[in-house]
């Protein structure tokens, strides 16, 4: 029997998502690829504990437009 087979499908999802499973030009590679990239733009550094980075992210930029 497959791991597959043995998973519900929210495990299943977690699994494809963290042994990169997916083929290249699919919508779940693409997804996959939006989701890191907004992790890396819209994480503000303060939250990683960066030492050498500073400001408020894009987060904060964007909320002090609204302000």
């Amino acid at each position: 029997m497959t791991v597959q087979r043995l998973l519900t499908l929210p495990a299943r999802a977690v699994w494809h998502a963290l042994f990169w499973t997916f083929e290249r030009a699919t919508w779940q590679y693409d997804l996959m690829v939006i989701a890191i990239l907004a992790f890396v733009w819209l994480t503000p550094p303060d939250w990683l504990g960066d030492p050498t980075a500073s400001g408020p992210g894009l987060i904060g930029i964007v909320l002090e437009w609204f302000r």
